[in-house]
């Protein structure tokens, strides 16, 4: 095992179990990459985790108490992971990186399917000892590897997409309250499905009523908009992936749900519209990924609120969601005041929603809470 001395006062924040150390924070470490142990200037143990000097953090810890990192650990990480998820039904993500213990690694879990992306150098080179790990704890049916994300080649790493276990049907069957989407894999974003949506559709679905209007914006394959058809609401799904919009189109027909669609970039459609709903959904990509795209995004926001505000009916309500860790809740909240008051508008606020209990929030480590949903109500005295 290989060994890296941290700097005076950087263990600190390792020994209250945040993983990752970067460069300016060791004082010694090998030029190889491997296993390592890493220790305090005066020798005391900190943690072990993978050190690859050319990655822009170059240790991340995997446990916080001495031993290897064998299949014996990786099988405790799995089964504690999926113990965890009990009574969350047949599709639900198994493993979220760090706050699972697993940094580098996500598992989504569709049935008897699993789908990963293994994002870091660490967790690739320990491929041989935790995917047999993996597959003795689920015992799936298949593995689909969906390793093509910017983290992997901010990495250095080949994209890696494809069956790497077993047999994977060329369509995903993804069931969620009812609903069953088709959605082919090699057309599928991320790993398939937005799961860390799952509370938001079932909180979204108590409140929509027959004969009200749904906007769903970058609809994906409509979680929402299915949802409010079923509730006998008239739904209309925007997105600008064709493909995405197959898929709900042929999951509302084989429902025999209406749900109109309309394809194309959603600020453009927005202002192209008229007319007025009860509820409009707003659910972008992850479009901030480091610090400093924060400001363009706010004001990409407020653009895209206001027009939608021009068309939330009265008592309607507005549904923003975040999936980037650098945007803040309070960055929600700010950019919905200067939409409103472009507008002239009153909002409350209705509720404030996290992701959910299958995508876990680590106390020690901030960038874990990723997911968050703002969601207004037309509020005029």
């Amino acid at each position: 095992m290989l060994r890296v001395v941290v700097k005076p006062g950087k263990e600190r924040k390792v020994r209250n179990f945040y993983p990752n150390l970067y460069r300016d924070e060791l004082e010694e470490m090998p030029s190889q990459a491997g296993v390592a142990e890493a220790v305090a200037t005066d020798g005391s143990f900190v943690a072990v985790g993978y050190l690859d000097p050319d990655s822009r953090i170059p240790f991340r810890a995997y446990r916080f108490d001495p031993g290897p990192l064998d299949r014996a650990f990786f099988l405790a990480r799995f089964q504690r992971a999926l113990r965890r998820r009990e009574g969350m039904g047949q599709s639900y993500r198994l493993v979220h990186g760090e706050a699972d213990g697993l940094p580098g690694l996500v598992v989504d879990r569709f049935g008897e399917v699993l789908v990963l992306q293994v994002r870091t150098r660490g967790m690739e080179a320990l491929r041989g000892a935790w995917f047999p790990a993996l597959l003795e704890v689920v015992s799936p049916k298949g593995v689909y590897e969906r390793s093509d994300v910017e983290a992997r080649r901010q990495e250095g790493l080949p994209e890696r997409v494809g069956v790497v276990y077993g047999e994977v049907p060329g369509v995903l069957e993804v069931e969620e309250d009812g609903l069953l989407f088709s959605i082919p894999l090699v057309l599928a974003q991320k790993t398939g499905f937005y799961l860390d949506q799952r509370e938001n559709r079932r909180l979204f679905e108590g409140l929509v009523r027959p004969g009200e209007r749904v906007l769903d914006v970058y609809s994906y394959v409509g979680g929402f908009a299915l949802r409010a058809a079923r509730k006998g609401a008239y739904a209309l799904a925007v997105d600008k992936d064709l493909e995405a919009l197959s898929v709900l189109d042929r999951a509302a027909l084989r429902l025999g749900f209406r749900v109109d669609i309309l394809h194309g970039e959603a600020l453009e459609v927005l202002k192209g519209l008229e007319g007025s709903f009860q509820h409009i959904l707003l659910d972008p990509p992850t479009l901030v990924k480091r610090p400093e795209e924060v400001s363009p995004m706010k004001r990409h926001l407020v653009d895209l609120l206001r027009e939608a505000l021009r068309l939330l009916a009265p008592e309607g309500y507005l549904w923003l969601s975040t999936c980037s860790y650098y945007l803040k809740a309070e960055d929600l909240l700010e950019v919905a005041r200067r939409a409103a008051a472009d507008r002239g508008m009153r909002l409350r606020v209705h509720a404030l929603t996290y992701q959910p209990r299958d995508h876990p929030w680590s106390l020690h480590v901030p960038e874990s809470l990723y997911l968050k949903t703002l969601i207004l109500q037309e509020d005029a005295l």
